[in-house]
């Protein structure tokens, strides 16, 4: 038997696979290198510097010849902590227009008569009473003397305009059917939905629409189909909650959740970004602002099918900005929300001070020292 056993081994030897000769050491491949991502240099985009003032909350749609339209959350009178949303168009070669705003609260007594915030703006094919837009800015508002926020839709013709006309009622409305502010619990109250992000699907009017909701039942992102090809019928889908494996928290070790998120797909890639904000939020003043946030991607099919894993792309902190307080974020995508490479994305991001440089009084307030910023993933080749 062993006589057999050994037969058959010098067999499988004679009939080996290898190129190389008997005693000789076969070559190994040399490892294929990991490639290396960073983000360049944060520079400087806009700030009311020098007065009691904040802008964040950017949304930036590059155009074919390189100029940005940016627009943004900011305060038109000083120390008045009132939303607008501005706009400014950075020309390719770096000069900027003055910052107006272009969107503001409704008239007393409307569903937004106090903040407008949070724009997210698309071009598209959108009809409403007979007249059609090209493009629809999507914003977070709400009425003065409630917690909670909701979700309008604006339209225009010219990115540049001085003004935008608003549709008269929100388009997602807060999660619960009681009149007034939903309790959580001890003091909390509910924030509503708000903080939205649209992607054209078609490059008319059928849109993926994502939004924060925090409510009774948790904060999370949801997404929807959207169409708003006819405002007098539009239709959105029963929303989704969006699939959070694979994001980490803070530590990098626990599971995160999701919240103010700005996305943008490549559909020949089937791939969808995100930058977001990670969990938990410091403790010190100001404690609603995160200090770092996180590029990731996954397959914007699985995304849509409510499966996969998001992978990240980078994680922007303290030390690459030179800023405690990094937040609220946007990526650099086209008119139709598509990014022109998904894998070295530039994106903006709004900065803040911390204690013991700010106070939460007067002058000193940390909203103060919101200024947008921007930068780009780079990666080895």
């Amino acid at each position: 038997m062993t006589k057999y056993l050994l037969g058959l081994i010098s067999l499988c030897l004679m009939c080996s696979c290898s190129d190389t000769a008997p005693g000789e050491t076969p070559p190994i491949d040399p490892p294929t290198p990991t490639p290396t991502v960073t983000i360049t240099k944060p520079e400087f985009v806009f700030g009311f510097q020098g007065q009691s003032k904040y802008s964040y909350c950017p949304s930036a749609l590059k155009q074919a010849d390189g100029t940005v339209h940016l627009y943004f959350c900011g305060n038109p009178e000083n120390l008045i902590m009132v939303d607008n949303i501005f706009h400014i168009k950075i020309n390719p070669d770096g000069t900027q227009t003055a910052a107006k705003s272009v969107l503001q609260p409704g008239v007393p007594g409307s569903w937004d008569d106090h903040h407008t915030c949070d724009p997210s703006v698309i071009e598209g094919n959108f009809t409403w009473k007979n007249t059609t837009y090209k493009y629809a800015m999507f914003f977070l508002s709400n009425m003065y003397g409630v917690y909670y926020n909701e979700i309008g839709v604006a339209f225009s013709n010219d990115l540049d305009t001085d003004s935008w006309v608003k549709y008269p009622q929100q388009i997602v409305k807060k999660t619960w059917s009681s009149e007034g502010d939903q309790e959580i619990g001890g003091s909390g109250k509910s924030w509503g939905v708000g903080q939205p992000s649209v992607v054209s699907l078609d490059g008319k009017g059928k849109l993926l629409l994502t939004y924060t909701v925090g409510d009774i039942g948790g904060t999370r992102i949801v997404w929807t189909e959207a169409d708003f090809s006819n405002m007098d019928t539009y239709s959105i889908s029963t929303p989704q909650t969006i699939v959070q494996t694979g994001l980490k928290a803070i530590d990098n070790q626990s599971r995160d959740y999701t919240c103010n998120s700005e996305f943008a797909i490549d559909k020949d890639a089937d791939k969808i970004v995100m930058i977001r904000p990670v969990q938990p939020m410091p403790n010190d003043y100001p404690n609603y602002l995160n200090s770092s946030l996180e590029i990731d991607y996954m397959n914007l099919s699985d995304f849509t099918n409510q499966r996969g894993n998001w992978t990240p792309i980078y994680r922007i902190t303290p030390d690459d900005t030179g800023y405690p307080r990094n937040h609220n974020a946007t990526l650099l995508r086209d008119n139709f929300g598509h990014l022109q490479d998904w894998e070295e994305p530039e994106f903006y991001f709004t900065v803040s001070k911390a204690a013991p440089d700010v106070q939460p009084s007067g002058s000193s307030h940390a909203e103060w020292t919101y200024h947008i910023w921007k930068s780009k993933v780079v990666k080895s080749k």
